[in-house]
C-alpha cells in the first residue's frame, strides 16, 4: 500500500474502490427529455402534505435564531409556506411566541432539544396547540435522539415529529424505525455551520437527498443545507426531497429577527449558526467549551415575499420543462446529466 504522503486523488478510488463518489450542486443539472405540455408555469402547482399541514410552498424557515421568529413564521404562513420557532430562547417566551403566529392564523411549529428541560418544553409546545415539533439537533443519528423520540410517541397527544439531521440512508432509516415523520437531511452544508471544517464531518446535501430518497419508506424528506438559489431548491426536489429547509436565504429579509447593520453604506443582517459562540452564550448563560457554528452577515434582501416569489417562480418554470403538474409529477420526469 502506498504510504499517506503518496496518496493522490487519483489513487483514492484503488485503495478504497467501494467509496460512493459524492456530487454536490455544481456537479448535475437539470436536462428535459420529454416535450412539455404545460400551457404556462403557473399550471404546475408545488404543494405539498406536510402531516396537519397543507403547504402551497415546499419551504420551510430554518429553526435559527436569527432566522424565524414571530414575523417570519407570520410572513412564511401567508405565502403558503412553513417557520419554525427556535429553541434558543426560554419555554414561556417560546410559548409566547406561539400563541403570537397562531393568533395570526399562521401555522405552528416549533423547536426542540433532546436533553435538559425537553420534556417540560414539549408539554408547553403541545399546550399551546402546536402539532408540528422539530428535534433540533446537529446529528439525528444518536441515541439520545431515539429515546426522546420513544419518549415524545409515548405522551398522549399525536404530533407531527421531525428529526435529523443525517446525511446517509443508514441514518435516514434509522430514523425512520423510529418512528420519525419528517427527516432533516444534510450535514455541515449550511453557510454558517463549521462542522466540515472542524469534525471532517460532511456530504453534499443533493448526494444525501438522493442516497435517502432510495431508502425511504414513509418519511418525508426534508432537504436542509447549502440552498443558495432556486436552481438548487430545484435540484433537491427533483431529487426526491418533500421539501427544502432554508436559512441564509431568509435570513437577509426584513422579517427576518437578526439586527441590521450598515457596511460602507450597504445594508446587511447578522445570521449565526446554532453552536456558534454568541448563540451558546445567551442560550447556556455562560462561554460555549466548543464552537461549530460561524457568526456572519447577508445582505438584506427587502420582504420575505420577493424571496418566495423568486423561488417558486423559478421551482414552476422547472417544473413546467419537465412537464411536471405535481412535485410527484417533477421527480418521476427529471433527468439529470453530470456536469463536471
Amino acid at each position: 500500500m502506498q504510504t499517506a504522503a503518496a496518496v493522490s486523488s487519483d489513487s483514492i478510488g484503488d485503495l478504497f474502490p467501494d467509496m460512493p463518489r459524492a456530487f454536490d450542486f455544481d456537479d448535475v443539472s437539470l436536462v428535459p427529455r420529454v416535450p412539455s405540455t404545460l400551457v404556462h408555469r403557473t399550471e404546475a402547482v408545488p404543494a405539498v402534505h406536510f402531516g396537519p399541514l397543507g403547504l402551497n410552498v415546499p419551504i420551510i424557515g430554518s429553526p435559527m435564531p436569527d432566522v424565524c421568529g414571530v414575523d417570519m413564521c407570520r410572513a412564511l404562513g401567508e405565502h403558503g409556506a412553513l417557520g419554525i420557532l427556535p429553541r434558543f430562547q426560554s419555554i414561556d417566551e417560546q410559548a409566547a411566541e406561539l400563541r403570537e403566529v397562531a393568533a395570526a392564523g399562521g401555522p405552528v411549529a416549533a423547536a426542540l432539544g433532546v436533553t435538559g428541560d425537553f420534556r417540560e418544553r414539549f408539554a408547553r409546545i403541545v399546550e399551546t396547540g402546536c402539532r408540528v415539533v422539530c428535534l433540533d439537533t446537529a446529528n439525528g443519528a444518536h441515541e439520545q435522539v431515539g429515546l426522546a423520540v420513544r419518549w415524545i410517541r409515548d405522551q398522549g397527544p399525536a404530533v407531527f415529529l421531525i428529526a435529523g439531521n443525517v446525511a446517509s440512508a443508514e441514518t435516514f432509516r434509522w430514523l425512520e424505525d423510529h418512528g420519525v415523520d419528517a427527516i432533516r437531511v444534510g450535514i455541515a452544508g449550511g453557510s454558517v455551520c463549521e462542522t466540515r471544517t472542524e469534525t471532517g464531518v460532511h456530504a453534499p446535501t443533493p448526494y444525501s437527498v438522493a442516497e435517502c430518497a432510495q431508502v425511504r419508506r414513509h418519511a418525508l424528506i426534508i432537504g436542509d443545507g447549502g440552498i443558495r438559489s432556486p436552481a438548487d431548491m430545484c435540484k433537491l426536489l427533483a431529487l426526491g426531497a418533500d421539501c427544502i429547509m432554508v436559512g441564509s436565504a431568509l435570513a437577509g429579509t426584513y422579517e427576518a429577527p437578526g439586527r441590521v447593520i450598515v457596511v460602507d453604506g450597504k445594508k446587511f443582517k447578522i445570521m449565526r449558526g446554532a453552536a456558534s459562540f454568541s448563540v451558546q452564550q445567551e442560550f447556556a448563560g455562560e462561554d460555549p467549551e466548543y464552537i461549530e457554528g460561524a457568526e456572519s452577515i447577508v445582505a438584506y434582501k427587502g420582504h420575505v415575499a420577493d424571496v418566495i416569489q423568486r423561488y417558486i417562480a423559478g421551482l414552476r418554470s422547472s417544473m413546467s420543462y419537465m412537464d411536471a403538474r405535481t412535485l410527484d409529477d417533477y421527480r418521476r420526469n427529471a433527468s439529470f446529466i453530470r456536469v463536471r
